[in-house]
């Protein structure tokens, strides 16, 4: 059976080349605030680089450095004997900067918790109004993932479900997008700087058990009150525990968690 690929998507307006020296940056320029205007929509298939080439009265070798960054910026993929699509993931295009902007601020492990803390309490508040029944049973697949872990990487992937869930039931976009981004730091500096210690990890998340079950039974009840208070305890005890592990003040930027923070944001 044949496959037919789908339609390319239509661009708007090409604005002109005001700067002949650095046409593919404005090509960039164009088409980005098309996908982030929903002219180009996420899923579809960009016109061939001849075409963006002849629409913008370039040379092929400019629009295809313009698609590079493009790509680069996480806005669209390139598949093999297909074409290019729009993905547009919001993670995608958020992470790389924030993590540059918190190497350059010397953003400490420590300053990643309480920042999300603070996003956590915002989306507790607004979640015992906008959570559906499915957001909290994922909240409780997250929780009973943990407990039942039998590895180190295991028990991350329930505490990082779980996390998630919680910021996901708020269910506003850029609250989740930046959550998203600050758990995924989290882990990947747990992974690099503590013991691959089942044990330990069943300890550390053991003495949280109880909070997240109250996180969970707080907004089944949809109980704003317990919910706020269950969210404190929770980064009050991790904030506590983290105060007496050894690299609590570790900075991002620091050689060893520069590393990190290079693999999460390189895209495969």
């Amino acid at each position: 059976m044949t496959r037919h690929r789908p339609a390319a998507s239509s661009l708007g307006p090409a604005q002109p080349i005001r700067n002949r020296a650095r046409p593919a940056e404005q090509i960039v320029d164009n088409l980005r605030g098309q996908i982030a205007g929903g002219q180009l929509e996420r899923g579809s298939r960009l016109p061939s680089e001849r075409e963006i080439a002849e629409h913008f009265e370039v040379s092929a070798p400019t629009a295809r450095e313009a698609l590079r960054a493009l790509a680069s910026m996480g806005l669209v993929e390139s598949r093999h004997g297909s074409g290019t699509y729009v993905t547009a993931r919001p993670a995608d295009v958020v992470t790389p900067s924030l993590a540059t902007a918190a190497q350059l601020q010397d953003t400490t492990v420590a300053e990643i918790i309480e920042l999300l803390a603070v996003l956590n309490l915002r989306a507790a508040e607004l979640a015992v109004v906008n959570a559906t029944d499915a957001d909290i049973d994922q909240l409780a697949a997250g929780r009973d993932a943990i407990l039942d872990g039998k590895s180190r990487d295991e028990i991350l992937a329930g505490v990082e479900a779980f996390l998630r869930a919680l910021a996901g039931s708020a269910h506003q976009p850029l609250l989740a997008v930046i959550s998203d981004f600050l758990i995924s730091v989290l882990v990947a500096v747990e992974l690099e700087l503590f013991p691959d210690s089942v044990q330990l990890w069943r300890e550390w998340t053991g003495s949280l058990a109880d909070v997240r079950a109250e996180i969970v039974d707080a907004l089944r009840a949809r109980d704003g009150t317990r919910l706020q208070s269950a969210v404190r305890a929770y980064h009050a005890n991790a904030t506590n525990r983290l105060d007496h592990a050894p690299d609590h003040g570790m900075k991002l930027s620091d050689q060893r968690l520069a590393r990190v923070m290079t693999r999460l944001t390189t895209r495969p």
